[in-house]
């Protein structure tokens, strides 16, 4: 059975942090999270000297799922400890819900329809997380959402390994060659 949630009901959502507020007086150097990607779970990261005061909510916990605010990229990340900036929100799967499943739910086409009704802006459309609340998203029971979750982890992995595969078939061609013209003296 699929019920509809508010996505508040389903997580805690909050915009990261001001990092520039934080560079003042006595700084750490700190990962800071840069960029990420659609469709994959890479991501760049910066390292930035910042106080030592930020509040710990604003590091990443591993399987905190980050939604771009400008673009709604939607990753999810896999470390602990990197600094997450005001441009994110910061989406906390609470206890009842499946992490892998919401991800997933996330990078479907439900969840741009939604958003594209609370977008703001009309050339770079912005997302404002008291809005991002406010969405409600069709989650079955939680078994069904484990279940499903381990199996769209599993298949993202899978993913990955064939992407790690066909970068590896590239530099292979390119060495092929490279052996080639050398061995007829090119």
């Amino acid at each position: 059975m699929i019920t509809r949630y508010r996505f508040d009901e389903i997580a805690d959502i909050f915009t990261g942090i001001r990092v520039k507020r934080y560079q003042k007086g006595l700084t750490v150097t700190q990962p800071v999270l840069k960029k990420t990607y659609d469709d994959s779970p890479r991501y760049e990261i910066d390292f930035v000297n910042v106080s030592e005061d930020i509040n710990p909510k604003f590091y990443s916990r591993k399987n905190d799922i980050v939604i771009l605010l400008a673009g709604s990229t939607v990753s999810k990340l896999e470390e602990d400890g990197i600094i997450i900036p005001m441009y994110y929100a910061v989406v906390r799967v609470k206890e009842g819900f499946d992490v892998d499943f919401i991800f997933h739910l996330l990078k479907t086409d439900i969840f741009p329809r939604e958003l594209h009704k609370i977008e703001e802006g009309t050339t770079l459309k912005i997302i404002k997380t008291t809005h991002l609340k406010e969405i409600t998203l069709p989650v079955p029971d939680y078994e069904t959402q484990v279940k499903y979750g381990r199996l769209f982890k599993l298949m993202d992995q899978r993913i990955l390994l064939n992407l790690e595969l066909i970068e590896l078939e590239r530099t292979n061609e390119k060495v092929i060659m490279k052996n080639l013209l050398e061995e007829m003296g090119e």
